[in-house]
């Protein structure tokens, strides 16, 4: 694997390292602190998200035009002054400048997010490329459970402000990182001189016509390519969907387990560090072993595998079967669907994307995911104030899983072979 790939995921990180040190715990501060409500808390984190959510696209169309690296650069920056401004208004126990640098660094983070994947898939191809997304997804999952952990202690020892402005510290950290050690991918360097793009000997040969359009043609375009692909856009839509079941994961869940599995808070959160050990050493275990399967496969397995997972939390509930037992098994049960589905999910839409179009097909499937992620948190809510039924609970929730399959399969069937290849 190249060494770019290595260093932007330690980069990436460092970004989540410092992001884990507070985020987790924000819903804590703005309650406790600053004396929000839980329905506020909800409204607020909430209404910051869809505000973010369409910066997505906007970012996969910037880089683009503008480069991966100048991208990745300009958000890590950025995102660490905006933290360092959050860490300011929490010292000043102001939530409207808290709710402003929230949204201002959500926002950066999100633009940035195409570029990273841009850039892998600039480096990358087929085997390579999955292998690239697996240790960018290590990376993340690495910075975040060292991050929550260390953030848990040094909100009770220093507070709420100190933590988020070494939060900002270890973001700027990771800037530097970046911007000492990566390269210019292939793309940055042609992005000048469209027109090398594919010739023998270049970066994209054999992987783009000899005259493919330059980047800077108009947005308009671009977005009119995205929707002229009717086999990305049902892929894009099945990933919504979904997210519906994968968003459960980090709202109903918990609350399912702690409040009718009757679970501990301590062992809950025994059981989802577990998760973190899992994704961090099975990982690219699991991805070494699905090399050369088929990408819509891997997805199929992964939301398989979460559907049984919530099914038999559920049938734990109805009955009293053993519910911490159960709780454990299905929290390795679904890390491993996380494991799979992630493939894809990261993979495919770099794989799908004409190649002067990677960044915005990457920026609309983030933006696209982040819906169906949102949507997820009101879902779980309606379903669990709608029924008390543990096993209804999940049979409800699990539904769009029959929609997401068909679109996937259907998609499948259109793909070129090498596209929808591992």
């Amino acid at each position: 694997m190249d060494r770019n790939l290595r260093l932007l995921g330690i980069g990436v990180g460092f970004r989540t390292f410092g992001s884990a040190l507070y985020f987790p715990f924000l819903a804590l501060f703005l309650h406790n602190v600053l004396n929000v409500d839980y329905i506020e808390v909800g409204v607020i984190l909430a209404g910051i998200g869809l505000f973010q959510v369409p910066f997505s696209l906007v970012g996969g169309l910037v880089t683009d035009r503008v480069g991966r690296r100048n991208l990745i650069l300009f958000g890590l920056a950025a995102e660490a002054v905006a933290t360092l401004g959050l860490a300011y208004a929490f010292e000043l126990r102001s939530l409207p400048a808290a709710i402003l640098a929230g949204v201002a660094g959500g926002s950066i983070a999100n633009a940035a997010g195409p570029a990273f994947s841009a850039y892998i898939a600039d480096f990358a191809f087929g085997a390579q490329r999955t292998r690239g997304f697996t240790w960018f997804r290590i990376g993340l999952n690495a910075g975040f459970a060292a991050g929550v952990t260390v953030g848990g202690v040094l909100v009770s020892t220093v507070g709420f402000a100190w933590a988020v402005g070494l939060a900002a510290a270890v973001i700027g950290a990771g800037f530097l990182v970046v911007l000492v050690g990566l390269d210019p991918s292939p793309f940055d360097r042609a992005i000048g001189r469209p027109r090398a793009l594919g010739r023998p000997g270049t970066p994209y040969a054999g992987t783009v016509p000899a005259n493919p359009p330059p980047p800077s043609r108009p947005l308009r375009e671009s977005l009119q390519v995205l929707a002229r692909d009717r086999v990305a856009l049902e892929v894009a839509i099945g990933f919504l969907l979904a997210g519906l079941i994968f968003g459960q994961w980090s709202v109903t869940f918990p609350l399912f387990v702690h409040n009718v599995l009757g679970v501990s808070y301590y062992l809950l959160g025994i059981g989802l560090a577990l998760n973190g050990v899992v994704v961090v050493f099975g990982q690219s275990r699991t991805t070494e072993a699905i090399i050369g399967m088929r990408h819509t496969t891997i997805f199929l397995v992964g939301i398989v595998l979460f559907v049984l997972a919530f099914l038999g939390l559920g049938i734990a509930g109805l009955w009293s079967f053993f519910p911490l037992e159960v709780f454990f098994v299905a929290v390795v049960v679904l890390t491993i669907g996380e494991n799979l589905s992630s493939i894809p999910l990261t993979t495919l839409p770099s794989n799908l994307a004409p190649p002067t179009e990677v960044g915005s097909y990457n920026g609309a499937f983030q933006m696209i995911g982040g819906i169906g992620f949102l949507v997820a948190f009101v879902f779980g809510g309606a379903v669990l104030s709608f029924t008390s039924n543990p096993a209804v609970i999940w049979l409800i929730l699990c539904v769009p899983a029959v929609p997401a399959v068909v679109l996937v399969r259907r998609a499948a069937r259109r793909m070129a072979a090498h596209v929808d290849r591992a």
